[in-house]
């Protein structure tokens, strides 16, 4: 199991994750999408 709690980045002074969550069980597969670059 991956268990991830309160998970900040900043890019400078740009915050682009706050107070993230995320649960990764045994045998579970997943995958995060999203723009690249900025």
């Amino acid at each position: 199991m991956i268990n991830i709690k309160h998970l900040k980045k900043n890019f400078g002074s740009n915050e682009v994750l706050k107070d993230i969550e995320l649960e990764i069980n045994a045998g579970e597969v997943v995958a995060i999408i999203g723009p690249s670059g900025g």
